[in-house]
């Protein structure tokens, strides 16, 4: 006979399964018509060893919850507490109405036999026979399972808890019970038929626990099958009571053996705990049967168990003929692995499991274990209970008086036109949105209150909380349509003026609102990321004239560049202004703010015990609570906040305490509550015990974000009648909290754990629809408004698999990051937009967008170094585009291939493509690629000390783009015309001919402040820097040169840090400085290294040389110059040879070694006027001439 499950179609059409369908499925069953309704159940007709596995629902019935073989679930001691109530009678409704008798008959599969239900002691934990009401061994009176129901009864009451049965006799029908609860009792298949969850399955962290008797193949050999049976019937019971006391679920019978989870379908914050008090109960409960088996036939009969931790797939599995509710996952495996490791009679537990359980019971290590198709695993004997818990002592801990009066001291000063900023630091959940918004309440409204947060996935949106700030000071939302945005940007700048129709076109870009301002796009990203950090600081500054200013940003610690650079502009520039600064942050954040005497800085710490307490009374609105259950979830919570308030309700949704009026009331000693000790795990459990509808809201929530609009979710809720009804529900069980906006209902969730959590629990398949279905939403809500929605966009559709989208989203994220110079996050969407791209057709459309996404990340790529990383995705790119004949691509490749060989010294190379590249560019009339080959082909030149084909290569750029394009990039960098300016001055420096330099420099620096090029602006002021140097002016290098150093550090621009640095070192060291100069050298040669180039690399090292001759390290010069000459004998820079050849003269000459001197300084002047460096050449005859004849 098959066994199948009973019908659930019209639970499927979303129809209620009603118990006259049972019931009459039952009966068709009865009379051979229908189909016998088996959960789990895997009948075997004519097997030779028949397997006691027919339990669970059967045809015909339907039973209670919390009748199913569970009662209430007993606390968790460290010895096994009280047994359960056994499994109620299975035998069919029916047949039970007609014999009048509530109770169960035998089963036809298992034989007739008396049921002996002990009763444990509560006081000394002896075991009693049925029948006493007093210990045997204390006298204490015992607790009482119903002999009708099993509900367990404490001493001394008179009917039962459970069904009113009176207590005085057990009832006749009681006498005889069946089998064993199947391994998909009761309460499950219901859970499993009316949950989608458990329907369609969730990801949980569970413990698994396998047992398997040792010896069974043999034993089966050795006994007839009947008797095999029975003894193997009497083991399950045994097993399944131990299991079922603990909550825990059977999901599988394995023959000889079982699995079991806990902490699924619903989840156990302490799972794993309990999983080891059923494997330590079952091993005692079994030791009795052993004992009489051994006795009464000789047999030694034990069991293996085994038990992993982690995290599973649970679920249905199968179809409406026949359904498992079981895991899956590496988890499971390892549990089984223990299992079969196991000596008989022992208990395994895998590593995972041994960190969750340690404080509680005695392990014995026994070594990493091997594991098929997995790493060794750590494995450890379980021996029994500790004899005391060693909890680890609560940290000393601090109220938050201290905090608000900062923040309130700050407040009056900033009130009083004396700016201050605050910083409030500490872990999740420690309380500092909570100041931020008592800090909102006290100050009531006579303020502007500004307050914007960063996102975990925002740190790639330039200026993400900022924007928040803006819309907040404008009075718009998210859901404003333009039209309405740009209306109320008008009206709130009016009363601003001139200064606010000058803020209006960067405010509006920042927004992606309105038709784009001519004189905002054609700024460079640099320059209008910093026209806009003014105006924001402005905006700031000038409404702190009417009323004190409180700006907010939470969360810095994921925080975006654009943002941090605002922020810091504005900490430093409040001191004088009615401005309050408060941000917050983790501990992992490192801030980059200047320090200020009007900044302070908290760090929150965990809250004493006599706050906690008071935290505990509010969260549970009573206004006492027993001291041993405060100090319990104090201790717990460790004086974190959060914790405190989550482990507070714990105590309610779990049923262990109750309100009696404004008292709380715990039924059972506070040493019984088993609080959670993971936050996350108590999230879990809450979320488990929310309506099916409830939770589904939550996980829905989680996959938009920590912040939702309320018109979103109702467009990807799969119930949105009753969406509002659920966050209602949501809002007053404080899951979410809820944001009364002008356009939109909003709601965030009250802690990103909990939305963590949620999101966790989702299947990667359902996550994946349900991102696809919001971006789909987003697309269609916000039409109007995508562009400043792409990063949203990007993160949803790369989440729905939705690859098309994702990569052209992704593509406008980057090219979005780029634009502000957020170089890190446009690389990272670019690759992201490639990712997606892989996963589409190769065809010639998706080749020639994966070719345009890797040429876009040239500029970022480059200011940050990543020299190797580009040759590889301009290699790619170039695949691609001779693949499918695209030409345009290809001569940006090769344009770039000019770039790199420079870079890496192989100017040879370089050369042979820029002539490759001229040609091209000269048969196709294409500028662009003429002004790239021109450019590194004029560098190439110039460090090869080819002096006149240098200048002339610049000075091709120079009078070609004279005019209206010498503001164009043409895809690099910085602006070529800026470039080549600085490039000829610095050859001409190097020849002497200053006041072409110096002219040269000004028209480049023209240029460059007429496009508000920020890159190219600095160039030229290190070019400048070296120029003054090499024309005996250093002291006026140095400052000009320090602040370029700074903006390069600043900006990240890897290349021109390094360029800075090095021209610093040798303004340092003909100032007197050389100590500073040579780590300044050094570090400009570690960062060329560190992007793996090495072009210049002999003029680097001339001047760490010449540093070190200055400071008089003779032998720390004379190797440098050694390292130098080898470097430009191999790359072929003569021009630096000779600066070292310079210094080696030097060297001698200080020594006094007047012959190697002479012979050296000679050989420079020769090589110096070879290549026509007057300056050089100069030196080397004043140094000769001090020589003598």
């Amino acid at each position: 006979m098959r066994a199948e499950l009973l019908d659930v179609h019209r639970h499927r059409r979303g129809e209620p399964l009603r118990a006259q369908d049972v019931e009459a499925q039952g009966a068709a069953v009865a009379a051979g018509q229908g189909r016998q309704a088996v959960l789990g159940a895997r009948l075997v007709a004519g097997h030779q060893r028949r397997r006691v596995l027919d339990g669970g629902v059967r045809s015909g019935e339907v039973r209670d919850p919390g009748s199913c073989g569970h009662g209430l679930s007993p606390p968790l001691h460290e010895r096994a507490p009280a047994y359960p109530p056994a499994p109620r009678s299975r035998e069919p409704a029916a047949a039970r109405a007609a014999s009048g008798n509530a109770g169960a008959a035998p089963s036809a599969c298992y034989p007739e036999r008396t049921r002996r239900v002990p009763v444990r002691c509560p006081a000394c934990q002896t075991d009693n026979r049925e029948g006493r009401r007093f210990c045997a061994r204390c006298g204490a009176p015992l607790a009482r399972p119903c002999p009708s129901c099993g509900f367990v009864n404490e001493p001394g009451e008179a009917y039962c808890g459970g069904c009113g049965a009176g207590l005085g006799a057990a009832a006749p029908a009681a006498a005889r019970f069946d089998a064993p609860s199947g391994y998909t009792p009761a309460f499950l298949a219901q859970r499993i038929l009316k949950d989608r969850a458990a329907l369609e399955g969730e990801r949980k962290q569970v413990t698994v626990l396998f047992a398997d008797v040792s010896g069974f193949t043999a034993l089966s050999e050795r006994l007839d099958p009947e008797d095999v049976h029975g003894l193997m019937n009497e083991a399950f019971e045994r097993m399944l009571r131990e299991i079922h006391r603990y909550e825990g679920t059977v999901n599988q019978f394995l023959g000889d053996g079982l699995m079991a989870l806990f902490g699924a379908p619903v989840a156990h914050e302490d799972h794993a705990r309990r999983a080891a008090l059923a494997a330590l109960g079952m091993q005692r409960a079994l030791d009795a049967h052993r004992a009489d088996l051994r006795r009464r036939r000789g047999i030694d009969f034990r069991v293996r168990m085994g038990l992993n931790t982690g995290l599973v797939v649970v679920g249905a599995i199968g179809d409406n003929l026949r359904m498992d509710y079981t895991a899956v996952g590496d988890t499971t495996n390892v549990a089984a692995r223990m299992q079969q490791l196991a000596e008989p009679g022992q208990i395994l537990v895998a590593d995972a499991t041994r960190r969750l359980v340690e404080r509680y019971f005695d392990l014995q290590p026994l070594g990493a274990r091997a594991v098929k198709h997995h790493a060794p695993v750590a494995t450890w004997a379980l021996l029994g209970p500790r004899a005391a818990r060693d909890e680890a002592l609560a940290t000393p801990l601090l109220g938050r008086e201290d905090a608000m009066a900062v923040l309130e001291r700050a407040a009056a000063a900033a009130r009083g036109g004396r700016g201050q900023a605050v910083y409030l630091v500490g872990e999740p959940g420690i309380g500092k949105s909570r100041l931020v918004a008592e800090l909102r309440a006290r100050l009531g409204d006579d303020v502007r209150w500004l307050a914007g947060r960063c996102l975990s996935f925002g740190q790639s949106t330039a200026f993400l909380p900022v924007a928040e700030i803006v819309r907040g000071r404008l009075g718009v939302e998210d859901a404003d349509d333009e039209e309405r945005v740009v209306r109320r940007m008008r009206e709130s700048l009016a009363p601003l003026g001139a200064r606010g129709d000058a803020m209006a076109p960067l405010l509006a870009f920042l927004l992606s609102v309105g038709p784009a301002d001519p004189g905002v796009a054609a700024l460079d990203p640099l320059g209008r990321r910093a026209r806009l950090v003014d105006a924001l600081t402005q905006l700031v500054l000038l409404d702190s004239r009417e009323r004190l200013v409180v700006l907010v940003v939470e969360d810095l610690h994921w925080i975006d560049d654009a943002s941090q650079e605002y922020l810091t502009r504005l900490i430093d520039a409040v001191a004088g202004a009615a401005v309050l600064v408060v941000l917050t942050w983790r501990p992992t954040y490192r801030a980059p703010f200047a320090e200020h005497t009007y900044v302070s800085r908290v760090v929150l710490q965990p809250l004493d015990e006599a706050h906690a307490r008071g935290l505990i009374r509010a969260a549970l609105d009573v206004d006492a609570v027993p001291d041993d259950v405060a100090a319990l979830v104090a201790r717990k919570a460790e004086g974190n906040p959060f914790f405190l308030e989550e482990l507070a309700r714990a105590l309610l949704d779990t049923g262990v305490a109750r309100r009696d009026g404004r008292r709380l009331v715990v039924d059972r000693p506070a040493a019984a509550i088993s609080l959670p000790d993971r936050v996350q795990d108590v999230i879990a459990a809450r979320l488990d015990r929310l309506r099916e509808d409830q939770k589904r809201t939550v996980q829905v929530a989680s996959v938009i974000g920590r912040e939702f609009a309320l018109r979103l979710l109702r467009r990807v809720a799969d119930a949105a009648d009753r969406l509002e009804q659920a966050l209602g529900e949501l809002k007053a069980l404080e899951f979410v909290y809820e944001r009364i906006t002008a356009g939109d209902l909003e709601y965030v969730f009250k802690h990103a754990l909990t939305q963590d959590v949620a999101y966790a629990s989702i299947l990667h398949a359902r996550r994946r629809e349900l991102h696809a279905r919001i971006g789909a939403a987003i697309e269609e809500l916000y039409a109007d408004r995508l562009e400043e929605r792409t990063e949203e966009l990007a993160h949803h559709f790369m989440g729905g698999e939705v690859w098309e989208r994702a990569a052209r989203y992704a593509r406008l994220a980057g090219d979005r990051a780029a634009a502000l110079c957020l170089d890190a996050r446009a690389v990272e969407f670019y690759e992201r937009a490639l990712e997606a791209l892989g996963r589409l057709p190769d065809t010639a459309e998706t080749a020639r967008a994966g070719v345009a996404v890797r040429l876009a990340m040239r500029p970022p790529l480059w200011r940050g170094g990543q020299l190797d990383r580009l040759f590889d995705v301009f290699r790619e790119a170039e695949t691609l585009a001779t693949r499918h004949g695209d030409t345009d691509a290809l001569d940006t490749v090769y344009a770039f291939l000019v770039q790199y060989h420079w870079a890496k010294a192989q100017y040879g190379e370089a050369l042979r493509y820029g002539e490759r590249c001229l040609e091209l560019a000269g048969a196709r009339d294409d500028l662009g690629l003429a002004v790239t080959a021109h450019y590194y082909s004029g560098w190439a030149s110039l460090s090869l000390g080819r002096f006149p084909d240098a200048l002339e290569h610049f000075g091709w750029i120079v009078e070609r783009l004279e005019g209206e394009r010498a503001g164009e990039g043409f895809g690099m960098s910085g602006l070529p015309y800026c470039g080549a300016c600085a490039l000829s001055a610095w050859v001409c420096g190097l020849t002497g001919d200053f006041e072409r330099a110096w002219t040269l420099l000004d028209r480049g620096e023209r240029v460059a402040a007429a496009a508000d090029h920020l890159y190219s602006r600095t160039v030229l002021s290190i070019a400048r820097g070296g120029v003054l140097v090499e024309a005996g002016s250093p002291a006026e290098a140095v400052p000009l040169v320090s602040a370029a150093l700074a903006v390069c550090r600043d900006k990240r621009f890897a290349g021109q840090t390094m360029f800075a640095a090095q021209n610093l070192a040798r303004a340092y060291a003909a100032t007197g400085r050389a100590e500073e100069a040579i780590p300044l050298g050094r570090e400009a040669i570690e960062l060329q290294e560190k992007a793996n180039a090495s072009s210049d690399r002999g003029m680097m090292l001339f001047i760490v040389a010449e540093a070190e001759l200055r400071a008089g390290r003779l032998d720390a010069a004379e190797a440098t110059v050694g390292e130098g000459l080898e470097v430009t004998r191999r790359q072929g820079e003569r021009a630096y040879a000779a600066q070292l050849a310079w210094v080696h003269g030097e060297i001698a000459r200080a020594r006094g070694d007047v012959a190697a001197a002479r012979a050296r300084l000679a050989g420079a002047e020769a090589g110096a006027a070879a290549l026509g460096m007057r300056p050089l050449a100069a030196r080397c005859r004043a140094a000769l001439a001090t020589l003598g004849a």
